[in-house]
């Protein structure tokens, strides 16, 4: 029976500075080192700015009629884009609790999420148009637009007593 003994050459590493310490720092292995912290530097930061994002826009917002109050934020499908759901209504609302207000709307401009295109806006129960969002001292401006012809509402945010009412304290 013969027993195997490794020469220099298949030196086990233990992480990037062994690798470096062995005399095994060729073309390849800083490649592979430099992948590494990079991957690891992206993933670390692209998890925590996922996590600590949020847009002003976000949150509970109550119609223009004040009849709806819609809760905004990441689509489920795609946290990249920002969807609407009514998740309070009054007696007579043209739109019912659960239906999509609002869809697939992406940040524009400077990144600082006041402005969102590309989405589409879906009030009073009929279809959507395509639409704009925009958030201006703390109210919500949605606009729909067909062809040069553009029509804008205003949403404010529930006071506190509206929330209550609705049951929503807490599930922001």
């Amino acid at each position: 029976m013969s027993s195997y003994a490794p020469s220099q050459e298949f030196l086990p590493l233990r992480g990037i500075s062994a690798a470096f310490r062995s005399g095994l720092n060729t073309f390849f292995s800083r490649k592979a080192a430099q992948s590494l912290i990079a991957a690891g530097t992206l993933m670390a930061g692209t998890a925590s700015a996922t996590a600590l994002d949020a847009y002003a826009v976000e949150g509970f917002w109550l119609n223009k009629a004040g009849d709806a109050i819609v809760k905004v934020g990441p689509c489920t499908n795609s946290h990249a884009r920002l969807c609407g759901d009514v998740v309070w209504t009054a007696n007579g609302a043209n739109v019912a609790v659960g239906d999509r207000v609002l869809t697939g709307f992406r940040v524009d401009g400077n990144k600082s999420g006041d402005r969102w295109t590309q989405g589409k806006v879906s009030l009073n129960g009929k279809k959507g148009k395509k639409g704009k969002l925009r958030f201006v001292e703390d109210t919500l401006k949605v606009g729909t637009c067909r062809g040069s012809k553009c029509k804008n509402v205003t949403w404010t945010r529930p006071s506190a007593t509206q929330t209550a009412q609705a049951g929503l304290n807490g599930a922001e």
